[in-house]
């Protein structure tokens, strides 16, 4: 969160980027990336030797982690023997390797040969003439219960980084322009994505998951820049909307994402008020819902008409109220203090919970292995590492 937060900043601030749509929201993120995602010097080459340190397997140091599958595999590299990269925007179709686009560390990912192979450059969907992720079966244990068991939201919000990295809009496009990279030339069975609406179905009811964030984090470091439908999912309704059939929603409570239009085929979102705590009722007008009131997690599908969302108790959460979280890290021990009657879960970087505590005062001790991990305390949520 800490690096998220110190990339948007001032004009590029969340506050100011939930006020725009369409695209106006477009150019103030395509001078965002323009500015940040810092290519010299990189190339396709040099990605076969970095995936090692932001693909990094964290229970086996010497492995990375594959894309569409999520299997876990030797990350040095063997001339593509047993694995290679992955363009998702296909080289034939604007991503070519020689280009910025084409040795993007946040959209070019390791996979296995075979599934590289199986999806060649078809463009993403559902209608039986394109790649369908959802088809393959995922080896990562823990990404079916984090990430509703599919690829299809990362290749969703992959495409759209691409776009708002190298295409135009408008008389927006920044010093990294690619004429391929135009999303909506490229949306049909022939293209990247069989449509819009396919791709924000994708986004939206696959959501982020806590090794797409972590790798947001890696991407960075690599070149400088962040995917911002990673970090504000959101915001790719806000800026597609006059593409889509939209819907506004109402809610009695804040989500997140906090989605305030949604198209017919909905999207995920978790409920939970200041206290750490889900509520136990959920009532929708306007869509079909499932409710998990153990994780909070709503789904909404076949959306027919205006939304509203309605709680058993109002769970808004102001986020000024909250304190910031103090803790230390120190010999396999994490150490916080000053918690106040508080729910805190610790998620390991898989999305696996490895220590819940519902209502803790006072200070607290919690023994972990070595690794990354994600704290949640309340509604604040840090990365910290052992």
């Amino acid at each position: 969160m800490a690096k998220q937060d110190a990339y948007y900043t001032g004009t590029y601030a969340y506050t100011n980027l939930v006020k725009q749509s369409g695209t106006a929201l477009f150019g103030t993120l395509n001078a965002l990336m323009g500015s940040t995602c810092k290519m010299s010097g990189k190339s396709y080459d040099a990605l076969r030797n970095a995936y090692i340190y932001v693909d990094k397997d964290l229970n086996n140091s010497s492995n990375i982690i594959g894309f569409y599958d999520g299997s876990s595999f030797k990350g040095k590299w063997d001339s593509g023997k047993t694995w290679n990269r992955e363009h998702v925007w296909p080289q034939s179709k604007g991503a070519d390797s020689g280009a910025p686009m084409g040795h993007d560390m946040q959209a070019v990912r390791p996979a296995l040969k075979a599934q590289n192979s199986d999806r060649g450059n078809t463009a993403y969907g559902e209608n039986g003439k394109t790649y369908d992720p959802d088809d393959i079966k995922i080896d990562n244990p823990y990404y079916k219960s984090s990430n509703m068991g599919t690829y299809r939201g990362d290749c969703a919000r992959i495409i759209l980084y691409d776009y708002v990295v190298y295409g135009s809009e408008g008389s927006y496009k920044n010093s990294l322009y690619n004429g391929s990279a135009q999303l909506y030339s490229k949306l049909s069975a022939s293209g990247v994505f069989e449509s819009a609406e396919i791709l924000l179905k994708w986004h939206m009811q696959d959501p982020p998951s806590l090794t797409e964030m972590v790798r947001n984090d890696g991407g960075q470091q690599y070149q400088g820049n962040r995917n911002p439908w990673i970090d504000y999912p959101e915001l790719a309704i806000q800026m597609l909307k006059d593409k889509v059939k939209t819907y506004p929603v109402t809610s009695n409570q804040t989500m997140q994402p906090n989605y305030t239009l949604t198209t017919k085929h909905g999207f995920v979102a978790y409920l939970t008020d200041k206290n750490g705590n889900h509520p136990s009722k959920v009532q929708v007008a306007g869509a079909n819902v499932s409710y998990d009131k153990t994780l909070g997690r709503l789904v909404l599908t076949n959306v027919t008409g205006n939304v509203s969302i309605v709680t058993d108790t109002p769970t808004d959460v102001d986020m000024t109220e909250q304190n910031k979280i103090r803790y230390y890290v120190t010999a396999n021990q994490l150490v916080l203090s000053e918690l106040q009657g508080e729910a805190v879960k610790v998620f390991d970087i898989t999305g696996k919970p490895v220590y819940t505590n519902f209502s803790t005062t006072g200070d607290l001790q919690i023994s972990l292995p070595n690794g990354v991990y994600i704290l949640q305390v309340g509604q604040q949520i840090e990365k910290i590492m052992l």
